[in-house]
């Protein structure tokens, strides 16, 4: 719907809807916007309509975030009549996000477009504007976040248009931390890859702690960081896509391709079981732990643990009656920890326990 020149006059889609459009000369910019009311992906498809293979012109497509940074780009030929996806928005609830459709670099003017939008719930998806430590998004650890590099390009003129993706991780208490940079291994013509870098804040400056490059056609797991870090312990990650040196006017292989950052976390806390039984029943205690929500308790049931208990309390004291006198029992607990909608586990302590002839 014209006018819908600026972001100030973008066009409003919903979510999930399909609308076509027209650049009717070559300096027509047309400007939408969606809002995300959830945490989640938007992902856009774009497809040419034009019939006349003999024609010629391109479209340049880009992605901005609330503030209207650039966030993702693309560039599609007339003639290419293939669904094009671009890069996802990993969009904040409340936000509003813009994608710019004009004529590039070979005008695209008296063309026809479609547009399909669609929107999948998460909140485990990179959140934009991530681009600096500032607006870093949050990491949880033991999730998995998918992320892409929506933009890497330099145009003729050498203008530089790059997205880079910042994360913020902080330990939910004493425990051993793992991070794991994961993506789909592609086959070697593909010359572009990930800078993965993961540091901390040190004397009044960073710290590396793990500066890998992977590329696309590397093995598609590579653990960046494995430690064991106190309580509050912040730590960011900073990925940006390998310079291949030879993509003037042309986006790198990276933009959309999405990668995965996988964590672990163990805690520290671990019980000290003291155990007590009679001919029918085994009560298990353990002191105080710091950081921790309760105990989980399992009973060997043949050759395998079934539940037995979720305690809350940062003691233990349970009973497991009706058993049989003069008869061996192996147990195991665990501390755990319920943090940021997420649940954290410390080791498991096994140990059996004999319940007295009368």
């Amino acid at each position: 719907k014209e006018s819908n020149d600026s972001f100030s006059n973008a066009q409003l889609i919903t979510l999930g809807d399909t609308i076509s459009g027209r650049t009717s000369e070559s300096f027509d910019f047309d400007y939408y916007k969606f809002i995300s009311n959830d945490d989640g992906k938007i992902n856009i498809n774009f497809n040419s309509l034009e019939t006349d293979k003999t024609t010629c012109g391109t479209w340049s497509l880009f992605l901005y975030g609330p503030n209207e940074e650039e966030i993702g780009m693309a560039t599609v030929d007339v003639t290419d009549t293939s669904t094009v996806v671009l890069p996802f928005i990993g969009a904040k609830a409340g936000n509003y996000y813009y994608l710019l459709v004009y004529p590039g670099p070979r005008f695209a003017s008296g063309h026809s477009y479609k547009i399909r939008t669609s929107f999948t719930k998460g909140k485990y998806y990179e959140k934009e504007v991530n681009n600096t430590e500032a607006t870093a998004g949050k990491l949880i650890l033991a999730n998995n976040y998918v992320g892409t590099i929506g933009a890497d390009f330099q145009d003729g003129d050498f203008n530089e248009i790059y997205d880079r993706d910042y994360y913020h991780i902080k330990a939910p208490a004493k425990g051993t931390m793992t991070v794991t940079f994961k993506h789909k291994k592609k086959t070697p013509q593909y010359t572009s890859g990930w800078n993965v870098v993961l540091y901390k804040h040190h004397n009044g400056g960073n710290l590396s702690l793990s500066e890998s490059s992977i590329l696309m056609d590397s093995a598609a797991s590579k653990t960046l960081y494995k430690a064991t870090v106190a309580k509050n312990a912040e730590f960011w990650l900073n990925i940006y896509s390998i310079y291949d040196g030879c993509r003037t006017n042309i986006p790198s292989d990276i933009v959309g391709e999405p990668y995965t950052i996988s964590s672990t976390f163990v805690l520290a806390a671990k019980p000290k079981i003291t155990v007590k039984t009679t001919k029918n029943s085994v009560t298990m205690t353990s002191k105080k732990l710091a950081d921790i929500t309760g105990y989980e308790i399992q009973i060997k049931s043949g050759k395998k643990f079934k539940k037995l208990k979720t305690t809350k309390g940062k003691a233990l004291k349970y009973t497991k009656n009706g058993l049989k006198k003069s008869t061996k029992y192996t147990f195991r607990v665990r501390a755990y920890l319920k943090k940021d909608g997420t649940k954290y586990y410390g080791k498991w302590v096994t140990f059996t326990a004999k319940t007295k002839p009368k």
